[in-house]
């Protein structure tokens, strides 16, 4: 039979002498009693909120573990000090242009060399794209705006017609279309297209001395209508453009070569602060209708409010000229000017009957 167990026979085989033994138990037998205690005083909550307890208990535990035990070191301490003195250098030499008398460059120079290839890069032309990307969002969910149009284009046949400044209200569903010439052309000029109205036809009322003729509707993709324009009134306003200009920036952005753009940041057009965005091509073959456009993008709407495009000279003397090249061969010229996109129209906006318009008189 075996004999019954007695905790000194345990602690003869831990190596404890029975003494040190009934210590040790007394010991933790003491500060189980002390946490027991506590419970007198904290109560752990049921369910639930005692798992979040303990968690929030857990992480102050591991947080004031690692504040005493974490020490800070330099991220390049175990490096040595020649290792030390190769990392990091910057190559003014590696720069386009960059020769041995780089290094004498001072600070400002230094930052305007890099600032100088970073708006002639990829990323210029990138971020062009995402502006206008961004101000056509912006103008989808204004649903109607006012604005002064400014308008020069060249003709078909290379007539450059006169600067035209027109009144204009504009709603975007259904696309409907009011202008009034203020300067320019056929002062006093009044044009209404709404679509799905009017036969999808345009109402003109002529000003100056035909302005007692009654208002006629012309087709706005007719011979009539472009005879006077290089574009149909339907493709006006400020999102129309966005799209021209991104189809060709898209596809100037896959182009390998034959481009080049330039950003010139901070401009101003209209006194509104602007970036100006220049694309040029190097030949026909490239780009077979434009050699250069200037967009001026608006930094607070991220629309563009003025495009200039040029075509490619005749006179291939025009190039020892740039500025005469650009005088002769000015191809398109659009800007909005005061756009109001705070203040909604009323119908009687695009209504013939308004009586602010003569459309029947």
């Amino acid at each position: 039979m075996s004999q019954p167990w007695h905790p000194r026979d345990v602690a003869c085989r831990l190596s404890f002498p029975p003494k040190c033994w009934k210590i040790r138990i007394g010991r933790r037998m003491k500060h189980l009693h002390y946490v027991l205690s506590l419970r007198r005083f904290v109560r752990l909550p049921r369910g639930e909120a005692r798992f979040n307890l303990l968690a929030a208990l857990v992480c102050l535990f591991t947080c004031g573990t690692l504040a005493f035990s974490f020490h800070t070191k330099p991220a390049d301490a175990g490096l040595s000090s020649s290792s030390r003195n190769k990392v990091g250098r910057l190559s003014v030499a590696a720069l386009p242009g960059g020769d041995s008398a780089s290094g004498s460059l001072s600070t400002d120079d230094l930052r305007k060399r890099v600032a100088g290839e970073l708006q002639t890069s990829r990323m210029a032309l990138e971020l062009h794209v995402a502006m206008l990307e961004l101000g056509r969002k912006r103008m989808e969910a204004i649903p109607d705006y006012e604005a002064v149009f400014v308008r020069q284009e060249r003709l078909e046949g290379g007539t450059l017609l006169d600067l035209q400044t027109m009144e204009l209200k504009l709603r975007h569903t259904p696309l409907s279309i009011y202008m009034k010439w203020i300067e320019g052309g056929d002062v006093g000029r009044e044009l209404l297209y709404v679509d799905g109205e009017n036969d999808n036809r345009m109402l003109v009322k002529l000003g100056g001395g035909k302005k007692l003729l009654p208002a006629v509707k012309v087709d706005p993709d007719g011979t009539l209508a472009m005879a006077e324009a290089r574009h149909p009134v339907t493709n006006a306003g400020v999102m129309n453009l966005c799209d021209k200009i991104l189809a060709y920036r898209r596809r100037d952005l896959t182009t390998r070569s034959g481009v080049r753009w330039q950003l010139i940041p901070d401009q101003k057009f209209d006194s509104r602060p602007c970036h100006c965005f220049i694309v040029e091509y190097e030949s026909p073959s490239v780009e077979a209708l434009y050699r250069k456009s200037l967009t001026f993008v608006d930094q607070e709407l991220s629309v563009p409010i003025c495009l200039k495009t040029y075509g490619w000279p005749i006179d291939e003397s025009l190039k020892d000229d740039p500025q005469q090249l650009d005088d002769q061969t000015l191809l398109e010229y659009y800007a909005y000017t005061g756009l109001r996109i705070d203040r909604r129209l009323s119908e009687a906006a695009f209504d013939k009957a308004n009586s602010e318009y003569h459309f029947r008189r």
